[in-house]
Order: C-alpha cells, then structure tokens, then sequence
C-alpha cells in the first residue's frame, strides 16, 4: 500500500479539518478540537465555523475553500442530515478521507437507511474514502492525532503508545478496551471505531494499519463479518509479515441458523464459518477482553517460540500450573529463599536460559515488594539475555512491580491461568502451518459438470436427484458406491443382479430430501422377492409423501467403515465453505464439525479432518487398522473444489455419509444431495 493512499492520510494526517466545529470544549463538535489541542497535536489543526473567525484559540475558516494547500483528513461533526453535503465540498476540496461522526443513519431504521444510501453514492460518485457513519473516529496515539469526540478521554493525563493497533466496530466496547489496555501499561498505537461501516470495514483499516511502521500487533472487535474475502486477504498479508491479528468476535448467530434439507447449514452457521476462516488463515480468536488484552501483551514484544516446552519458576509449589504443553519435568520450586536471596532467581533463570529444553520461561512470584527491586534486575537481564518467550505472574502486593516489568516490555499477569492461554496462543500462532496454496485437481470432467447443472435449470428444477448429485461429486473425482436408477420393481431387480451381491434400494426423487426420515432406504437386500416388496413399498411411501414420479436407486451395499459427512454450501461473508464432520444419522447428535474456505489444499483438508473432536477414531480403534487419512482429506479437497467452481450454482451440498472403509483402504461416497441456486 503506498504511504499517500486515502487510508494511509486518514491514519496519519498532518493536516485535520473539523467541520461544525464548536467553541465549546464540552459539545460533541468540540471536542476533536480540545482533545488535539490537550494532547498536543503537532499537524494543522483547521475549524471550520461558518459563524466564527476563531474556535478554541484557532483561527477557524467559514468554508474549505479558504484553506491553503491540502488537506489530509476532514473530521465531518455536522448534523446526519447536513453529511452528505459536508462530504460533497470534502470531496471537491480534494480531501481524500473523511470520518463521520454523526448517528441517524442505517442503524434507526427506513429513513436512517435513506440517508445512509444517498451517503454511500456520494462516495461511490466521488471515490472519497470515509469512516463511520456513527462512529466515534480515532486515536492516533503515536502522532496525538485524535479527530474523536469520545469522553474515554476525559480521565486520560497521559497516553501509552505501543506496537499495538485496535479496530473495533462497536464504539462503546472499543473504547472499554482501549481504556482497559492503557491501564494495563498496554502500548496502543491507534484505535479505530468503524460504526456502520457504509465504506471502510475493519478489514480494510486492518490491512492500512499492517503496513503502517511500528504496529506489530493487530487487534480487532467484531460484531459480524461483511466482506469475509477482504479480511482473508489481509490475514494473508499479515502472515506475510508475521504480525498477529488477535480477535473478539460477538454476535454468534446460530440460534437463527436456516434449517434446509441440507445438514449443512445447521452445521455451519455464521459463528462456525467465521472460527473455521479464522483458523485457516492463522487470526487468532479470542473470547473477550481480558484474554485479548492478555494475549496482545505478550504479542507486543515481537517474540515467538520454536516450540512449546515451558519451564516454570517459582517460589512455592502451590502457585504451579503446568499447561497442556508443558513439560512435565517442571515447575522447578526454588522456595520462599529467593525472598531473602534472590540470586537463586538468577541462576536458576541462567539454567532455564542455557537450557536447550526450554522454548519458553514463565516464572511466579507473590507478595514480594519489599525484594522487587533485585528480583526484577535478575528477570530483566534474562529477558536480555534470550529471545525466548519470558513472562512473569506476580500475586499479591501493591502492583508497583507489575507495573515496571510491564514498562521494560515484559508480560505480565496476576493469575497464572492466564499467563498460560496466552503463552498457549503465542505457540499456535508460532507454530501455524502454512497458508493454504490449493491447486486444482486435473481430472475434474468439467463437461460433464456443466451438463448435469444445465440439464437440472432446463428443467425448472434447483433440487438433484442422489443420482444426479452423485454423479456431480463423481465428476470431481469422488470414488461413489456402484448404483443404478430403475422405474419399477422388475427393474430393481435386474439392477441388482448386475451390480451383485446384497444392495439398498432408495427412493430417488428430486423433491425428497432426507429419504430415511420417511422409510425410503432400505438396505442389504438379496432375494429378488426382498428386492421386489422393498421397491413396491417404496414407490408407494413416495406417492403419500407427495411424489408419484418418484424412481427408485439400486446401489451396491458399502462395506463397513467411519462415516463423515462433508457438506457445501455458500456463505454470504466468505463465500463458499466446506464442512466436515462425523456424519450418517449421528450427524445431529454429534454436531462435531469444522468449515473451511473453498478452496483447500489436502494438507489443510487433512489439518480440518484432524481437528474434530472425535479425530481419534482416524487412528487405530480396538484392533482394527487405522483410516485412510489421506484418501478423506483428497476427497475433502476436491469437494472444496466443487464448491469454489460451483459458487454460483450450488446452495448447499452434503455427502453422507462419506465412508472411510474399515480396512483402511480409501473412501466411498454412499449417499449425496445438491441443490442448486434459484434461478434468479
């Protein structure tokens, strides 16, 4: 991104306009002016004030058009429905960014979403880039920029800068946290608030703050994803440059999950759509504030691990947690001594420091203050001495210790519980595989793809048949139990004496989903008269069911196996997504799924698969052979295929089950439904 993008002078500006700005500190409209003026903004700082020759001590202009040379920013404090006009002049002015302050817009209904349309045009029709509406703007720490109106200021003396930068989409919650991390010692950056988001998204301040110099951490608050393909591609550009992007996201909607034929999206709601990107793409998700605040801080000093070995230190045994990556060989307990001779502190970090176990120190301490100052010099040079993760629990005390490690750049915490699922996520996130660089299969028969899909739409219809679907997944190179589609009863049977050996036969019928829920499968039949009475049983189950067209499919019997379901469908953030999970009739029971974004290579394939809950039962389960891994994970990778070529065609598509065959020799497909996208 080049440093004079509209983005770029928005986070940096050397030169704000305040449009509506007040004289008085106290209004809202004057507020961007004295904050800027208290903390000592050294960039142009320009009231425009149609009424006044001077705001809080600045000269102040009537319009913009009497203000020499450019101007990077424009703070727009005018009523909602004086912005649009506002952004007009800004915009002819040549401002290249603008943030909007003003509510009334989208988020009070009908005529809020009016105005927020004509808003969105003028941006469209001028290309000015803007932040908000009904947003509370930003704090630029670094450069005391702060075109903001927000009273999170009014206690402030002092700002802590730091590596860290936060967006968050909510003003109120982002403005907790910022107060909360500079309490904390916590160096911020800026903070954004992005409102309603009618142009600038968080994804897009994100990926203007990862080429900003100095930001090294990433922190984002979100309340829904809109443009899920933009944070992916920004998520990428961070791991490029090793800078994590740690996450809260709220707002988990799955309660309000559409139930369709499709198993799928039931499984994949827009929580677990969000969690699976997030994990495929290396962002760090965390649950709320404290564990993002947390995790930020021991972020903040660049540091990674190379593995997840932790030695302990402490001064009593019952101050000791070893987490679930840890060895088991520590803590090492150098007792209440160190109180009296905190030189066994430093050589027992010299050993820790030296030792070629250890990937990262923890060490804990309590109620010492009257020992800080040595203990603290013996923590400080080792932290000098290594560039392995070091942090410190200190219990107890006045929290004057806390507060000068956290000054010399070392993490600190009081709960040794939260010193560990920090240091848990800095291991993930050092240790994350590579991002997905998926290559598309070359035996795809992309004509026979498209004929199926043309010959369904010709017909009017948007649901397959499962001969139909599975001739679709067949076409991607999903190995399908043998099956053939027969009319009648006799027909069954001379289906199944070609096929041999025991068969199931399933109604097949384009406007019946989930056959078994009626009684439309029945399985290892053998005997022609069983054959028979099963198809004829059938074929009426799908008269009552509403169907008379209804057909039957005769398919060789599966041996036994692990049954998956492997689900397609589209979702409106990320676009095309697959969903694995343990499948046949458990699937609703189990609900043990993960998603990914289409498309996916087979090692992540492989990553998704292993990531579920009951992942054990790929591996050698009472005697019998483990399952073949690698044929699920191709097969999961090729159906991810299907689901990105497909992305305008295909609503939702499930396997299930997909079979991993018990002697540990690949995969079948048993059953499969697709529906297509409605034709408009």
């Amino acid at each position: 991104m080049v440093a004079n993008s509209a983005i770029q002078r928005l986070l940096h500006p050397r030169s704000i306009a305040v449009l509506g700005a007040s004289d008085n500190p106290i209004k809202l409209s004057g507020r961007p002016i004295e904050l800027m003026k208290r903390f000592g903004y050294a960039g142009r700082l320009l009231p425009i004030n149609a009424r006044r020759s001077e705001v809080q001590g600045l000269p102040a202009y009537r319009s913009l058009d009497e203000i020499d040379g450019e101007i990077d920013l424009a703070m727009v404090m005018l009523p909602a429905d004086k912005v649009v006009d506002g952004l007009r002049d800004c915009a002819a002015r040549g401002i290249p960014a603008a943030i909007v302050g003003a509510s009334g817009f989208a988020e009070i209904g009908e005529r809020g979403e009016q105005l927020q349309q004509q808003l969105e045009a003028v941006i469209a029709e001028t290309g000015i880039r803007v932040l908000g509406p009904n947003c509370l703007g930003m704090f630029n720490v670094r450069d005391r920029a702060m075109p903001t109106f927000t009273s999170a200021m009014d206690e402030s003396a002092e700002l802590v800068g730091g590596p860290v930068a936060f967006v968050s989409q909510s003003g109120a919650f982002g403005t907790f946290i910022f107060s909360a991390a500079q309490q904390a010692g916590l160096g911020i950056s800026h903070f954004l608030n992005t409102g309603n988001e009618a142009d600038l998204s968080v994804a897009e301040v994100l990926g203007g703050l990862l080429e900003t110099d100095g930001v090294e951490v990433l922190m984002a608050y979100l309340e829904g994803v809109h443009q899920g393909h933009e944070l992916m591609s920004v998520a990428r550009r961070a791991h490029e440059l090793d800078k994590p992007i740690l996450v809260v996201k709220v707002g988990s909607s799955e309660a309000g999950a559409r139930a369709a034929q499709s198993h799928t999206a039931s499984l994949a709601g827009e929580d677990a759509v969000f969690d699976g990107a997030a994990r495929q793409h290396g962002i760090v998700r965390l649950a709320g504030q404290e564990e993002l605040l947390d995790t930020a801080q021991v972020f903040a000093n660049g540091r990674r691990t190379r593995g997840r070995r932790l030695s302990t230190l402490s001064l009593t045994g019952g101050a000791e947690v070893i987490p679930p990556y840890g060895s088991p060989r520590n803590p090492i307990d150098l007792t209440a001594m160190l109180i009296s001779d905190t030189d066994l502190l430093r050589r027992g970090l010299e050993v820790a420091v030296q030792h070629p176990g250890t990937d990262m120190i923890a060490v804990l301490l309590g109620n010492a203050d009257n020992a800080s100052a040595q203990l603290i010099d013996a923590i400080e040079q080792a932290f000098r001495s290594t560039d392995r993760p070091l942090v410190v629990v200190w219990t107890g005390g006045s929290g004057r210790p806390r507060r000068r490690l956290q000054e010399l750049g070392i993490p600190c915490f009081t709960d040794p519980g939260r010193a560990a699922a920090a240091l848990s996520k800095l291991a993930d996130f050092s240790l994350r595989p590579p991002l997905p660089a998926p290559e598309r299969p070359a035996d795809i028969d992309d004509k026979v793809v498209r004929a199926i899909v043309e010959d369904v739409r010709a017909q009017g219809r948007t649901q397959l048949d499962e001969h139909e679907s599975s001739r679709l997944i067949a076409a991607y190179g999903i190995p399908c139990a043998g099956a053939f589609p027969a009319a009648t009863p006799d027909a069954a049977v001379a289906a199944a004496h070609d096929l041999g050996g025991p068969v199931a036969v399933k109604l097949l019928s384009d406007r019946i989903g989930h056959k078994s829920d009626i009684g439309g499968v029945r399985l290892n039949l053998t005997g022609d008269a069983e054959i028979l009475a099963a198809a004829g049983d059938l074929l009426d189950i799908a008269k009552t069911a509403g169907d008379p067209d209804a057909r039957l499919l005769v398919q060789r019997m599966a041996g036994g196996g692990t049954e998956l379901i492997v689900g397609l469908k589209h979702d409106p953030a990320f676009g095309p997504v697959v969903v694995v999970g343990f499948g046949g009739v458990l699937v609703d029971v189990l609900a043990d799924s993960q998603v990914g974004v289409a498309p996916l290579d087979p090692d992540a394939a492989e990553r998704l698969l292993l990531s579920l809950r009951g992942s054990r039962l790929f591996g050698e389960v009472r005697g019998k052979p483990p399952r073949d891994l690698d044929a699920a994970a191709d097969a999961v990778a090729r159906l991810s295929w299907l689901a990105h070529d497909l992305a305008e065609d295909i609503a939702e598509l499930d396997v299930n089950p997909l079979l991993l065959d018990e002697a540990g020799k690949g995969v079948i497909a048993v059953d499969c439904l697709a529906v297509l996208t409605p034709a408009d």
